[in-house]
């Protein structure tokens, strides 16, 4: 089984890094660029369309792999196969369809994506798309449970998580390498936990998703050549939130094991789009409205330079991810120490953070 998420992984960042070279020179050609502004920091104009490279990073293998999984069940390609492998390929026929409406959602979600870094949409305007496209996934698809509470409060509760996770990673998308890299970090996550809890369908996923954000990464890391622009993030964080969604449908070994799996891994999004969220309700702005108060703004208002914000976030991710894996191996005692220490962690750098905003006007 390790071989072949190995190999997920390396055609989907073999596909995404050859894809960004073509992606850059159609947008050049097509002016399709974030230029320079007020709350930009790059000088230079900088191509849109990363997120093109990512889906096909992803959606290639992924797609291909779920089209050798039907050859080989109808016409025996492979004479012998590991009993991992061959219990995963028995199941794609059942879990396809799921797979489809993913497939299909992610694509309106890149559509919209991609229309929006065009020429700005109202925020009211790509919200109501989105929730369309969550109920679509919530009802034809998979969705969370929610403690035995039935099936609206599940559906309802799905929407929410999908859109929730959706536009975290793309609040994050506003530094270079930081939403792509806190993807792959996440990505992993969910491929260890997937591949712990023998869910050999994810596992795969979460490979070509982690293979292909990492790909598309070689080019976003500071100074950017490309961007993922609101297409990319807003196609990454969908596939985030639809793997939580699948991961938490399975067996687990203590009930609250499905709901701290996926705050742990997603914490720093989650975090991060919290406390915008609650700075800009404080300060009465509109939540939709753009500005520097994100966490990897704030790391550099207290002096860190934008490389170093961005690995310090990173390093925070595979701490949370970390702590998501250990998960598997404690009991339900043992899951709430674990989230209470995320908890101290994030109220850690809260409180840091406030006393760095608040030395300046003392010492003035």
């Amino acid at each position: 089984m390790i071989l072949l998420l190995t190999f997920l992984f390396a055609v989907s960042f073999l596909t995404a890094a050859d894809a960004v070279p073509w992606v850059i020179r159609l947008a050049r050609s097509r002016g399709f660029l974030d230029h320079p502004g007020p709350r930009k920091i790059h000088a230079e104009p900088v191509p849109y369309g990363g997120g093109l490279a990512v889906a096909a990073g992803f959606l290639l293998p992924l797609l291909g792999g779920v089209l050798a999984a039907h050859l080989h069940l109808h016409r025996g390609w492979f004479p012998s196969l590991p009993p991992a492998i061959s219990d995963a390929v028995a199941a794609v026929p059942g879990r396809t369809p799921l797979l489809l409406v993913y497939t299909l959602g992610s694509l309106v979600i890149l559509t919209l994506g991609l229309a929006d870094d065009r020429r700005p949409l109202s925020p009211w305007h790509k919200l109501a798309v989105e929730s369309l496209v969550a109920a679509g996934v919530a009802v034809g698809g998979e969705r969370l449970e929610l403690f035995g509470l039935g099936p609206v409060p599940a559906v309802l509760f799905t929407i929410l998580w999908i859109l929730t996770v959706t536009n975290a990673f793309n609040l994050l998308d506003h530094m270079d390498g930081l939403s792509g890299g806190v993807a792959v970090v996440a990505g992993l996550g969910f491929l260890v936990v997937a591949f712990q809890t023998h869910q050999y369908l994810i596992a795969p996923a979460a490979a070509c998703l982690v293979g292909a954000c990492a790909g598309f990464l070689l080019f976003n890391l500071p100074p950017a050549r490309i961007f993922l622009g609101d297409a990319g993030s807003l196609f990454v964080g969908f596939w985030m939130a639809c793997l939580t969604v699948s991961l938490t449908f399975y067996q687990a070994p203590y009930r609250l094991y499905t709901y701290f799996v996926p705050l742990a891994i997603l914490a720093v999004p989650l975090f991060d789009t919290a406390a915008v969220i609650l700075l800009r309700l404080r300060r009465g702005r509109p939540i939709f409205e753009g500005d520097t108060n994100h966490l990897a703004h704030r790391l550099t208002a207290l002096g860190l330079r934008p490389l170093p914000a961005v690995l310090t976030i990173y390093a925070l991710s595979l701490s949370t991810v970390l702590s998501a894996a250990l998960l598997y191996h404690v009991g339900e005692a043992g899951a709430w120490i674990v989230l209470a220490q995320l908890l101290l962690t994030f109220g850690i750098i809260t409180l840091l953070e406030a006393a760095g905003r608040a030395r300046p006007s003392r010492d003035a």
